[in-house]
């Protein structure tokens, strides 16, 4: 499988230059440009993770990466719905849930080979995703709308066309996530060590069959999360409990490498988050993620890099255990076409923006699901003139308060067809009751979800919901309730007649 070219580039290597191209950096904070490339270079680094940044600034920390080593880059990013979730100003498609919705593979199989096309342009080649974690359990703050199903055929089908398209032309490779699989508790593995607890026959009806299929499509790499799994792992601390799986050979090596068969390259999640930190002391943490299997570690520090150097010089790590990482790594690279001409590559890609747009309004489209519809309010008919009143329900990320321009789209698409749109968010009980009855339609646009959220919860709290204190705003004669995020607020409010379902806050859902 791994070609013989691998072995020579491998066999010229010293331990620290093995050990470096296992290591997916982040860009390190209050470091200048020049400190920033001399720790590269002194890690040799493999790889390098970019998430929130412009594409010029993009291009500049990959020119310096490629300093740190001859051997080609792989650039990674969060890429789960598209290229601007990584990229500041590229455009994103409708969330991974409004995908499965939308159920049709065809359509975003395309939207994986536009999403591939803009990333690659950029200099990004490697994505973290797609989500493959099972909404099981409506609670769990972390999967939601980053997750495609509850049904492992449905994952496989939506999640698989995704990856099809990001990697038909090798602009990108995936890393499918989380294994062994997010969705079943209420927890969020950034915060603890979350816990799959399903047995084994359950685990292989559902995640394993997904991983399976994803390993069978050609998936490059898997991403290893903080997650337990305890049916497979029967290692246990007496206070902690049992492994996440970033720190199991139970689950990487026996589990994912011999009884899946998996030959990629097995990357970690973010080993800063808490879910893996809080579990041995730091400078364990990455000699014990090597020895259980690991391949590529994400977002190592200096000391980091130099423990596992330490590590395989005294025989802890085998020499062997490196090289295969190794191995896997640049397998991963070659599939990404880093061996050869990048500027050959880079003139066969056209970047199509209208494409992209007539591609997320489709999905959008495809997506919305009327829930409920009690009292036959949907469709509303309105004359021109009509007053809306927009009564949003907004939780913004890491609670910034709103920005006020969250439903913009949809407001103008309102008033473009001539209705008088005002809005109000986060509205209070002495608002409703002074204003309710003064208009001929009230929108309740619900904005929560797990990309706006308290992060160990979602849970609606006390500052959004005294817009139904009293049930004021109820007794209103049309009252539509639409959740921008997870059809699962049904649970919160039950009492709701009309609900519309988006599963995503995209323009385009909210112009759907």
């Amino acid at each position: 499988m791994y070609k013989k070219k691998f072995e020579k580039i491998i066999d010229s290597m010293s331990i620290e230059e093995l050990v470096g191209q296992t290591m997916c950096v982040g860009v390190p904070g209050r470091k200048t440009d020049e400190e920033i490339e001399k720790l590269w270079k002194e890690m040799h680094i493999g790889g390098l993770f970019l998430l929130g940044r412009t594409k010029e600034a993009i291009k500049k920390y990959i020119a310096i990466a490629k300093k740190a080593s001859d051997i080609p880059m792989i650039v990674a990013s969060d890429i789960e719905h598209g290229a601007g979730m990584g990229i500041i100003g590229e455009p994103v498609f409708p969330n991974s849930m409004a995908w499965g919705a939308c159920n049709d593979p065809e359509l975003i199989e395309r939207a994986g080979e536009l999403t591939a096309e803009i990333c690659r342009s950029i200099g990004i080649n490697y994505n973290f995703g797609p989500v493959v974690d099972l909404n099981l359990n409506h609670d769990n703050p972390e999967s939601n709308i980053r997750s495609i199903s509850d049904d492992a055929d449905r994952v496989i089908s939506i999640g698989g066309a995704f990856m099809r398209g990001l990697t038909k032309n090798g602009y990108m490779v995936t890393a499918v996530k989380h294994f062994p699989g997010q969705g079943t508790d209420d927890r969020n593995s950034h915060f603890v060590t979350a816990i799959n607890g399903l047995s084994k026959a359950k685990w292989y009806k559902t995640y394993g069959k997904v991983y399976k299929e994803m390993i069978k499509q050609g998936t490059a790499s898997i991403m290893v999360g903080h997650i337990s799994l305890p049916a497979f792992d029967d290692e246990k601390d007496p206070v902690f409990g049992e492994n996440p799986a970033v720190l199991s050979k139970a689950l990487m090596t026996d589990l994912l490498k011999n009884k899946l068969k998996f030959k990629g390259c097995i990357v970690s999640d973010a080993m800063c988050m808490i879910g893996v930190a809080s579990r041995l002391p730091l400078d364990r943490m990455p000699v014990e993620f090597y020895k259980a299997g690991g391949d590529m570690y994400l977002f190592p520090g200096k000391d980091d890099y130099d423990n596992v150097v330490k590590a395989v010089k005294n025989g802890e790590i085998s020499i062997e255990r490196i090289k295969d990482a190794v191995r896997r790594v640049l397998y991963m690279k070659d599939k990404a076409r880093l061996f050869e001409r990048q500027s050959k590559i880079l003139n066969q890609i056209k970047v199509d923006y209208e494409e992209h747009k007539r591609v997320a309004t489709e999905i959008a489209n495809k997506s919305i699901k009327v829930l409920r519809n009690y009292d036959n309010v949907i469709p509303v008919n309105l004359k021109k003139g009509s007053k809306v009143l927009m009564l949003n329900m907004v939780e913004k990320f890491y609670h910034e308060d709103p920005l006020g321009t969250e439903f913009s789209a949809m407001k103008k698409a309102f008033e473009e067809r001539g209705y008088q749109v005002t809005e109000e968010f986060k509205p209070s009980y002495n608002f409703v009751c002074d204003n309710v009855d003064k208009y001929d339609l009230i929108l309740l646009n619900c904005k929560m979800s797990s990309r706006d959220y308290h992060g160990g919860s979602l849970r609606v709290a006390w500052d959004n919901i005294m817009v139904l204190w009293h049930a004021r705003v109820l007794q209103h004669k049309r009252v539509i309730f639409t959740s921008f995020g997870c059809p699962y607020k049904i649970y919160e409010f039950p009492y709701l007649k009309e609900y519309i379902n988006a599963f995503s806050y995209t323009d385009e859902s909210q112009e759907a």
